[in-house]
């Protein structure tokens, strides 16, 4: 591993100037378990490495009935595993999170160094995105409000400028009624990115779709929202027929690659079943 200069502030403001000034050269640490693995094998070489870890606050989750849950920057996915309002209120990210990694990597990885990474197969992304997740980032200067959706720029490339830090994760309280759930394929249990993610929040009311979001991992440059198909299913009868074509639908939305893992053709047979899956579990 290249030599490098560790900076540990005791703030956010202190830790954001440290970023600005090193810029490029500059990288943060939160868990680790990417950015470590990534120096020790030689693709990421930062000249500084500024340690969040002795900021007060960011390792806090909690969660009230009128604003939802709120995740700091530091909080593992082994805390939010053991949440009890995130199994009760949020599934789909109970689900991610107990299939993240090992239990070695759920006591040290954190969700916001997961969104940070920008992986498109990233467990967290799809969870957070049904939930219409926001992130707070802190600047050097000021802080502003960041949906979910505008974090990502591209495979492992997220759109904080210099000097700027994902401080906490909102993620309002679901809609009553509504049900969602997350489902990964991967070709083992354990320690594996998603071959294909998908999650899915449904309400029905009178037998009708009245709300529908689907979100997408591992089937293009980034996670994103099943918009188009999602519309196929408001105001329709809930019916086997008509998940199979929002299904369909959201295959067509997808452009997923061809890599170790998978073949695009196979991402895209595998997606059509995931969604339809994903969508008739939320009815059971």
């Amino acid at each position: 591993m290249k030599e490098f200069a560790l900076y540990e502030p005791t703030s956010l403001k202190e830790a954001c100037a440290l970023l600005a000034q090193h810029g490029d050269q500059a990288k943060a640490l939160a868990g680790g378990t990417d950015l470590l693995v990534g120096m020790k094998a030689g693709w990421l070489r930062p000249e500084v490495v500024v340690n969040l870890k002795k900021i007060d606050g960011l390792r806090d989750i909690s969660f009230s009935e009128r604003r939802g849950l709120s995740i700091g920057a530091l909080v593992t996915w082994t805390q939010i595993l053991e949440h009890p309002q995130v199994a009760e209120h949020y599934p789909a990210l109970h689900q991610a999170a107990a299939s993240m990694g090992s239990y070695q990597v759920r006591n040290l990885g954190t969700l916001a160094g997961n969104l940070c990474h920008a992986s498109p197969a990233a467990n967290g992304p799809v969870p957070l995105l049904i939930y219409e997740a926001s992130c707070l980032i802190q600047g050097p200067r000021s802080k502003r409000t960041l949906d979910l959706s505008g974090l990502f720029a591209g495979p492992q490339k997220n759109a904080l400028a210099p000097g700027e830090l994902l401080s906490e994760i909102f993620l309002p309280v679901p809609p009553a009624g509504s049900k969602s759930l997350y489902l990964k394929f991967a070709q083992r249990k354990a320690m594996e990115l998603a071959t294909v993610a998908v999650g899915s929040l449904v309400q029905v009311k009178k037998d009708k779709f009245k709300l529908v979001r689907l979100a997408l991992g591992a089937v293009g440059p980034v996670p994103f929202r099943a918009h188009k198909a999602e519309k196929v299913l408001l105001d329709q009868a809930a019916s086997e027929e008509i998940m199979r074509r929002a299904a369909q639908v959201a295959m067509e939305e997808s452009a997923p690659i061809s890599d170790l893992r998978a073949s695009a053709e196979y991402r895209r047979g595998l997606l059509e079943e995931l969604t339809y899956r994903a969508l008739r579990d939320c009815l059971a």
